[in-house]
């Protein structure tokens, strides 16, 4: 089985979940447990930001979602109110039911998904009703950007910054000397990306990108004249990440998600190491839940 897919039930939703696709269950039935994240995110952001040599912030660490100190980033909630260990959740007709009222979610809330052309309408329908035959990335094709979202681990030079992400051994150079994009470079999953600092923000400028992966795992689709922008900004101990991407062609006008938020890691934390993908279950598919 691929190891990229998350299992179905409450542990896919704790995953979306974490990066802002749909509201975690937790944080609606215990208020606390939002209230004390959130004062876990403002006390690391008041702490001093490292600066690199040329005095810019050191985007340099293991970055990660914030989460109370739980045993299990997908918890339970027990009668009593209290967050329970890890959420083991057999596979289930009740577990695939929530896993697609999230997806409904997902793709009601127009922050969350491009506000597409009429004549691109009926693809991007399709793709959502679809997703778990049709995904690229179920096939194994690369995520690429934005998709594959903020960075696990950052490693800052003077005239670089480097991208690892904890899925698929994945990893980007962002060249921060001044250059321009190569305009010999072949089209990619994950583009052409220049970085520039603007104060204390590293803007990352990506275009040339291959149309054959998606902005989401729900059919949000692009062709090659997709222009992502990304800005990192950090403060203290966290880490904002931000994303805008147009697409002349098929948008009816850019489209910025919500930001997101991550906190630096223990120290001696690095992005760990995977096996590749390798595709076998795609063909035994039956149904079209969501993944």
């Amino acid at each position: 089985m691929k190891r990229h897919v998350p299992p179905y039930g409450v542990i896919a939703l704790a995953s979306l979940a974490a990066w802002g696709w749909i509201e975690p269950p937790v944080r609606a039935q215990q208020p606390d447990v939002a209230a004390k994240i959130q004062a876990m995110v403002n006390e690391a952001a008041a702490l001093p930001t490292p600066r690199a040599a040329g005095g810019h912030p050191d985007l340099s660490g293991y970055w990660e979602v914030p989460r109370p100190s739980m045993p299990s980033p997908s918890p339970g909630v027990g009668k009593d109110g209290k967050v329970l260990g890890p959420s083991v959740a057999p596979f289930s007709y009740q577990g695939l039911v929530r896993v697609d009222i999230a997806a409904n979610k997902r793709i009601e809330d127009p922050s969350l998904r491009p506000a597409y052309k009429p004549e691109a309408m009926a693809r991007v329908k399709e793709n959502f009703e679809k997703s778990s035959l049709v995904d690229p990335s179920y096939r194994c094709m690369p995520e690429g950007v934005p998709r594959i979202g903020a960075p696990t681990e950052v490693l800052q030079t003077g005239d670089a910054v480097y991208f690892l992400y904890a899925n698929r051994n994945v990893y980007r150079v962002i060249p921060t000397d001044g250059r321009k994009h190569d305009p010999d470079a072949d089209a990619m999953a994950m583009g052409d990306s220049i970085g520039r600092w603007e104060g204390d923000t590293l803007v990352i400028d990506v275009v040339n990108f291959s149309p054959d992966t998606w902005l989401d795992m729900d059919g949000a689709i692009h062709d090659q004249n997709l222009h992502v922008i990304e800005r990192l900004t950090r403060r203290g101990n966290t880490l904002k990440y931000d994303m805008t991407a147009e697409d002349p062609t098929l948008f009816e006008k850019p489209f910025s998600p919500r930001p997101k938020t991550l906190m630096l890691g223990k120290a001696g934390q690095h992005a760990a190491e995977d096996y590749p993908c390798i595709e076998l279950d795609q063909e035994h598919l039956v149904t079209h839940e969501h993944h």
